[in-house]
């Protein structure tokens, strides 16, 4: 029952530990403008924003934000105060951030890899051409940004074309996503991908705004090099939706679309979703999640590392949310009833991360912190005859510091003998033991355990790491591979008969030992009294030899006999770390 209970209290506490942290209204500026935007990404280096605002008189900003995990602005750049500039977006990886946004005619990218310091300006921009557009889409992954623009190109309604910016930052994979037949069109295009596919939606509708759109909401996938069929979500005869995002979970496909509901003249959203497996064609029945929806807000979605879909949209002056987890739809919970512009989510590991605008035109910005990851490749070797500690950096821009545990063999405990400070500019840590290896050997009776956590800024500490473990055999492998000691490989303990047998007046005693240890070779008489000492040092894993010789003139590694042996049966007994092993040899005079 203790056991039952110390458990209970430890998981109630790892799951209180777990939370929503205080909303936090930061001072960056963001007007109620009808088309004032933010777009955000979050990695290790922080929640990366790229937004559009409106202040008069001085007209439109376009900026790029970085702030930390307080709230704290990091980094900005202005982009461009052109009222031409439109829907901007931001994706990218732990190493790269992209920004995209529509220029006049050409839809400009810029990349970069020092977390926002600098931004590249030899990514070609795609011409576009002058008509009308009415959404601008991208997301990133290992094959490179994947971007999804609508231009109207045919009479009143809108074309979807698909373009990929590889990693060579050259544009490839050019795709009329809407081309299927003569009669296939659609705008207010969104992208995701999942393990080789990419996948992408539009409506039919013929609107340059979401609230005034009536369509069919439908999608359509590149599996690997060639595009299936579209699939139609919904549309008539059950209804019609104003706009839609399409998104990959961890298993799932899903759809989410703002049905138009009408009468009375009066009007209204309602969000609903459908999903299906991914790689499948079969479509659930739509979920109701909530209604009275602002249709003029898409929804955001992203995933957790353990395998949940989070979901943010806005509610009645409020930001709502919903999480998936592989089976169901938890229930409508509300982020901040302190605004509703543009709410973004973006997740590291199973950190969530959302933005919007409140009604005091700032950003105001929360995260549900959860327990960091463990850290991971945690290894241990041999260094200046020192046990050197090495683990991969977390991705996860709230982590402060590592804990390093260590225990020696056979203890009951660990104990916290280090803490190393959190740094975004590395990839990957070490840190170097104090102890010592004792004449540059080691014994395997006391092997070093350690293991690694991460805690993050509001102390939250991570599961350990795999153990790693260093013993006498790791660092004999390490002098082998730097072409030192002695290079015989040997597998196992073994003592051999000796030759000749019976002697007199000297025979050879060979053995092996597989791991550096103290030694010792001794000949006993038949009453158990010890009358010599052959061996009795440390040595190295290897083939060794040694002779006994009854005129006292030669004995091993200068040990001494007390001589004046009599003809008889004899032993002796080989002792190395746990190994013991006695053979018995005759001495004829």
């Amino acid at each position: 029952m203790k056991k039952f209970i110390v458990l209970f209290l430890f998981m109630t506490t790892y799951i209180i530990s777990q939370s929503w942290n205080n909303e936090v209204a930061t001072n960056l500026s963001f007007t109620a403008y009808p088309y004032s935007k933010v777009d955000m990404f979050a990695n290790k280096d922080g929640i990366h924003m790229v937004v559009r605002y409106y202040e008069y008189p001085a007209g439109e900003f376009y900026k790029y934000y970085l702030i930390n995990s307080s709230g704290t602005v990091v980094k900005s750049t202005t982009f461009t105060t052109e009222s031409s500039a439109e829907f901007p977006k931001i994706s990218g990886d732990n190493d790269k951030v992209y920004l995209a946004y529509k220029f006049g005619n050409e839809l400009r990218v810029k990349k970069s890899t020092d977390a926002g310091t600098s931004w590249s300006t030899d990514i070609q921009s795609l011409s576009l051409g002058s008509n009308g557009c009415n959404g601008v889409d991208i997301v990133y992954d290992y094959q490179g940004l994947h971007v999804v623009y609508a231009m109207q190109d045919n009479g009143s309604s809108f074309e979807t074309y698909y373009y990929k910016l590889n990693t060579n930052n050259a544009w490839v994979d050019y795709k009329n996503v809407t081309d299927y037949n003569s009669d296939e069109v659609g705008g207010f295009p969104t992208v995701s991908v999942s393990p080789n596919r990419v996948h992408v939606s539009y409506n039919t509708g013929i609107h340059y705004e979401p609230t005034g759109n009536r369509g069919t909401a439908k999608t359509r996938d590149k599996f690997n090099s060639s595009w299936e069929d579209p699939q139609e979500i919904f549309g008539l005869p059950a209804g019609e939706s104003m706009i839609e995002r399409v998104h990959a979970g961890n298993t799932k496909l899903f759809d989410f679309y703002y049905k138009f509901e009408g009468g009375m003249g009066q009007y209204h959203s309602d969000l609903y979703v459908k999903e299906r497996s991914l790689g499948t064609t079969t479509w659930s029945s739509g979920t109701l999640l909530s209604t009275f929806v602002s249709g003029d807000e898409l929804v955001s979605s992203a995933n957790t590392a353990e395998g949940n879909t989070y979901i943010v949209y806005p509610g009645t002056g409020s930001v709502k949310y919903r999480t998936y987890n592989n089976s169901a739809w938890s229930s409508e919970n509300t982020i901040s009833s302190n605004g509703y512009k543009s709410p973004t989510i973006s997740t590291t590991s199973n950190d969530v991360f959302v933005t919007w605008g409140n009604p005091n035109n700032t950003i105001s910005y929360r995260q549900y912190d959860a327990v960091p990851l463990a850290p991971q490749n945690a290894n241990s070797v041999w260094y200046n005859s020192h046990p050197k500690i090495t683990w991969t950096a977390n991705m996860e821009p709230d982590i402060a510091s590592y804990k390093i545990y260590k225990k020696v063999e056979g203890a009951t405990g660990w104990a916290n003998v280090a803490t190393v400070d959190y740094s975004s500019n590395t990839s990957s840590y070490e840190w170097v033991d104090t102890y010592v290896n004792p004449g540059g050997r080691f014994d395997p009776q006391y092997n070093i355990h350690y293991k690694v956590t991460a805690k993050d800024i509001t102390n939250k500490e991570s599961n350990h790491s795999a153990e790693t473990i260093i013993t006498g055999s790791t660092y004999y492998l390490w002098k082998q591979n730097n072409g030192e000691g002695n290079q015989v490989q040997v597998k196992e303990y073994s003592l051999q008969q000796n030759y000749p047998n019976p002697f007199n007046p000297s025979t050879q005693i060979s053995y092996q030992i597989p791991i550096d240890g103290l030694v010792t070779l001794k000949v006993y008489d038949v009453l158990g009294n010890e009358v010599a000492v052959l061996v009795n040092e440390w040595q190295e894993p290897g083939s060794y030899s040694t002779q006994f010789t009854t005129n006292g003139k030669q004995l091993s590694s200068g040990m001494s006999s007390k001589g004046g042996y009599a003809s008889g049966v004899y032993f002796y007994t080989l002792t190395a770390g746990k190994f013991t092993d006695t053979k018995k040899f005759i001495l004829l005079k």
